[in-house]
């Protein structure tokens, strides 16, 4: 513990002297830093040429380390995704469940296929008609592939006029003109049937078009297939009308691009929350006196803040680090951290002495303020940093912008920013003495302002020196322990300061009455700032051991200047507390800091901590991609609620595949697993039967054994004889009935075998996480037990969803647990104290562990949105407890007297950082996304547990158990004895 008490003193002393210099550096050449800081964010900025943004929704929400990944590769290279699905959804115009099994409801739905397909788009001034862009049928057909009802009549409105009984033509063998099979559980919803199962109504109509697709090429917004699905939508939305039905577009290769919209639309409104974050931060920092005014320094924080952002993202978009939809909410987290460090560094200002000199000031107030947001920018650095040790795409490039960002606005903050308050106290000390301009003044000579007021930027003002400087917050405790106590000479104008400065004699401030705040008896502090043995802290009472200290008093000196209005009173003390400081100094330690109110805030936890365990216990594992990233009211929203209601939820598409055979042989001498494969694969529980699987071999059985077959006196036990027939017959079929079916065949052109084929099928209705990944586990074991020769795996596109679900629980809790070790770490080493290092952890696990059991209140699941912002919660959590521990730190008195001076030093920039963090993420509550939302959601509520954990619970636990101060490590030289009167 010696050695760590040693450490505390060095990092402390070490801390606060660095920034103590480098304000007094800057306070010196402000226009330099601004120089400087200029021209790196330009440098950077160029980086932004080679910016991207990220839209792949399976690779940033899925982990890249997933096993589907690797079958993914395998169906990407032998069946690449060559087909965008619309589907066009006919019901009764009431929706009151109606037959659409009718020739009128039949021929308006004919009517709206005709006018689809009938449309020509334009693309880049060529012109595209629907036979241009549609998906045939097979590689050898040029018959467009769609899926409807309407093939029994050849989409023909002649032929279904003609119909007399249409249930009989839909019940009557379901096969098309061309032979193809009519799925009528695929293309009818809310189908009723009757004896013999035969169909005698149905409430949906089904049409689905396929069109020619590449993923790889036709994603783009202007590419042919999109813009032919939006003239889709478009038509039966728009241009279409009917008296009898109702019409919707459904399309899963839209809800990335809708999402996009989505979220483009949201961004646009969340500007709202830069707007709600400048006024309050104006607010904050108004003063009601043109002298010491700094609202309009606000701008000056948000250009630091800018910069910081702007080299953040130009650097990294250099270096080849892609944008993500995430990401968008960055630039609000940022502007949040760097205001609550303006805070800080604003109130450590208020705090100095009003006539001491500029750099003095600066390097007084950046000494003290350094040291607290360095603790918390670090460990915010080194939480979001953790980040990247992930495979969740999204979660890395969040980190790593996150990380270097925090960075960037940190040291533009302290750099800047100070910069900028330099001259603006410039400004102030020209208006106090009356020479500058009008209202605001100059912060430079020029024709409004007078050079004498360079001697007092120098040495000070008003006969100022070391040994007469006053500290707002000296009759409150010190922030430094004393040394030994000497006379304090009473100044004159004439005298020189105790830095060797000559006071000045000219532009002094006329006295106007009344004393400055903290002008008490007091000593000189080892940093130049006042301080004083106090007595009891309110609410202390008596006995508590508090002492007063004897010693000459200062001359009072006037820090007071008129309003701005003429309301109220008429002087302005720049000393005084503002509503925020009274808020969480003066007010809420009178409640939360008394006996009984410390019991309060505890049983208020408990009773927190209990509702918050309960909800984490109901928290459950999901990520309907296709419902969460549409938003409601959306046209793919409503039209996904009616395939919901009729097709039996969302079923989503998985396939059987089977490889090289693993002992080199034909496929011919593994027909019993291929048929075994069909059977079991259709018969798995997870796999739904509407529509039902359609097996490429099955279909070329019943050919080979149906009526028409030429080879039907040939088979032997209902197969082909041979491996040479076997592989003659199916390519003979392939070219004619099986046509639908030549896409689910590998066949080698040299020796005409079978490398690879696929059996398609679909899930039932997708319930939850868990369940997901139980149909993954499920249709593998199945397809590995049916045919086990034939190297098989179970795959659907969602699969990279699904089985990234098992991994994300586990990324998740190894991220949360590593950034909470590496916080405390980090926390360790600049607090260089093992208890207050315990506390502050304490503080950010219980916001953690609160924000997790929120989200079941919320009605919100775990998945790699939630868990994206469960991680950054260490890094936000850690901020606000830890600003308030170190400030208890370096205090000095009892525990209680500690505790309610950390409130006091730090409380209200702490309050004012969280409610601008709360502003910015405030306009996501009205967003349509489900990342906006989510986000609000869950900062919302980090931010609420946040403040209560650091400025309420903290303060209780630090007045029972807090930590030594650091000046009770300090080997300070013995005091001359005083008078001493116990209380």
């Amino acid at each position: 513990m010696k050695v760590l008490r040693k450490i505390s003193s060095a990092v402390d002393h070490g801390l606060t002297n660095f920034y103590r210099r480098l304000g007094r550096l800057i306070a010196r050449r402000p226009w330099v830093v601004l120089f400087i800081c200029a021209a790196i964010t330009l440098a950077c900025c160029a980086g932004f040429m080679k910016f991207e943004v990220d839209e792949d929704a399976e690779k940033l929400y899925t982990p890249q380390d997933a096993p589907s990944f690797t079958d993914k590769a395998y169906v990407d290279k032998y069946y690449p995704s060559d087909s965008l699905s619309v589907k066009v959804l006919s019901l009764d115009k009431a929706q009151d469940g109606a037959d659409v099994l009718n020739k009128d409801r039949l021929l308006e739905h004919l009517r709206a296929y005709t006018l689809i397909t009938t449309q020509v788009v334009t693309v880049d001034g060529k012109d595209y008609k629907w036979a241009q862009v549609c998906d045939p049928v097979s590689a050898t057909s040029s018959t467009c592939q769609v899926d409807s009802i309407l093939q029994l009549w050849g989409f023909n409105e002649t032929a279904l006029r003609a119909d007399p009984n249409v249930l009989s033509t839909v019940n009557s063998g379901s096969v098309d003109a061309d032979g193809r099979p009519v799925r009528l559980n695929w293309v009818l919803g809310g189908i009723t049937r009757g004896p013999g199962g035969i169909v005698v109504k149905a409430e949906v109509l089904q049409t689905v078009l396929y069109l020619k697709y590449n993923p790889a090429t036709d994603d783009d917004q202007d590419s042919v297939p999109v813009k032919w699905q939006e003239r889709i939508t478009e038509v039966a939305y728009d241009n279409w009308e009917s008296a009898v039905l109702a019409q919707y577009v459904s399309c899963d290769g839209a809800v990335g691009r809708e999402s996009s919209k989505a979220i483009n639309r949201d961004v646009s409104r969340l500007t709202v929350g830069y707007i709600l974050l400048i006024i309050y931060t104006i607010v904050v920092l108004y003063r009601n006196s043109w002298a010491y005014q700094k609202a309009h320094v606000a701008l000056g924080s948000f250009l630091a803040i800018g910069m910081g952002i702007a080299t953040d993202f130009g650097l990294l978009s250099g270096l080849g680090v892609k944008f993500n939809f995430v990401c968008q909410v960055l630039p609000f987290l940022l502007v949040g951290v760097g205001v609550d460090n303006t805070f800080v560094i604003v109130s450590n200002y208020f705090d100095q002495d009003p006539d001491a000199p500029i750099e003095h000031r600066m390097g007084e107030a950046l000494g003290l303020a350094g040291s607290s947001i360095t603790v918390s920018c670090m460990t915010n650095i080194i939480a979001f940093a953790v980040g990247t040790y992930t495979s969740l795409q999204a979660l890395l490039s969040f980190s790593i912008y996150a990380s270097i960002g925090t960075l960037f606005v940190f040291i533009y903050q302290v750099t800047v920013f100070p910069a900028i308050l330099t001259l603006d106290a410039r400004r102030e000390l020209r208006s106090r003495l009356g020479v500058g301009c009008p209202c605001f003044g100059c912060a430079l000579p020029c024709c409004c302002s007078a050079d004498p007021v360079a001697e007092q930027l120098e040495v000070g003002n008003a006969g100022w020196s070391l040994d007469n400087n006053v500290n707002k917050h000296a009759a409150y405790g010190p922030s430094q322990a004393p040394p030994p106590a000497r006379p304090v000479t009473p100044p004159s104008p004439s005298s020189s300061a105790s830095a060797g400065l000559e006071a000045p004699q000219a532009q002094s401030l006329p006295k106007r009455g009344g004393a400055a705040a903290g002008s008490t008896t007091s000593a000189v502090g080892e940093l130049g700032v006042k301080v004083t043995v106090r007595p009891a802290s309110p609410g202390e009472g008596e006995g508590k051991g508090a002492v007063y200290a004897s010693q000459p008093s200062a001359p009072v000196r006037d820090f007071t200047t008129r309003t701005i209005t003429c309301c109220g009173r008429r002087e302005f003390n720049p000393h005084d507390d503002q509503l925020s400081t009274k808020l969480i100094a003066r007010w809420l330690p009178a409640a939360s800091l008394h006996k009984y109110g410390k019991i309060v805030v505890v049983l208020l936890e408990c009773v927190m901590l209990g509702f918050a365990i309960y909800g984490c216990t109901k928290v459950y594992m999901d990520f309907n991609f296709r419902e969460l990233f549409v938003p409601e009211g959306n046209w793919l929203h409503e039209a996904f609620q009616v395939e919901d209601r009729y097709f039996g939820g969302e079923k989503v598409p998985v396939s059987a595949f089977t490889r090289e055979p693993r002992d080199g042989r034909d496929y011919f001498y593994h027909q019993d697993q291929l048929q075994a494969l069909s059977t079991q694969f259709a018969a798995n529980p997870y796999i739904t039967d509407v529509p039902a699987v359609t097996s490429w071999y099955v279909e070329f059985q019943a050919w080979l054994n149906g009526p028409v077959s030429p080879y039907k006196a040939q088979l032997v036990g209902n197969r082909a004889p041979n491996e040479t027939a076997f592989n003659a017959w199916l390519k003979e079929w392939l070219g004619g009935d099986g046509r639908p079916y030549a896409g689910d065949l590998l066949i080698n052109a040299t020796t005409g075998r079978i490398f690879g084929s696929r059996i398609d099928g679909f899930t039932r209705d997708v319930q939850d996480g868990s369940w997901a990944v139980r149909v993954v586990d499920s249709t593998r074991d199945t397809v590995a037990a049916a045919a086990p020769d034939l190297d098989p795996m179970a795959f659907g596109f969602s699969y990279t969803f699904w089985d990234g679900f098992r991994t994300i629980a586990f990324s998740t809790v190894t991220n949360v647990i590593i950034a909470g070790a590496a916080v405390f770490l980090i926390t360790l080493l600049l607090l260089a104290d093992v208890v207050a290092s315990l506390l502050v952890g304490t503080m950010v696990v219980l916001c953690d562990v609160g924000v997790f059991g929120f989200m079941h209140y919320a009605g919100l699941t775990f998945n790699s949105v939630t868990c994206i912002v469960l991680v950054l919660a260490v890094g936000i959590a850690v901020d606000y407890s830890a600003h308030v521990m170190r400030a208890f730190l370096v205090s000095t008195g009892t525990r209680h007297e500690r505790a309610q001076k950390a409130l006091v030093d730090i409380g209200g920039a702490v309050w004012n950082g969280a409610v601008t963090t709360f502003l910015a993420v405030l306009p996501m509550a009205a967003a349509e996304h489900y990342i906006f939302t989510t986000i609000f959601k869950m900062f919302a509520v980090l931010i609420l547990l946040s403040i209560w954990h650091g400025v309420v619970l903290l303060p209780v636990l630090m007045s029972w158990i807090g930590p030594r101060s650091y000046r009770d490590y300090e080997d300070a030289p013995a005091a001359p004895a005083t008078p001493v009167i116990a209380m």
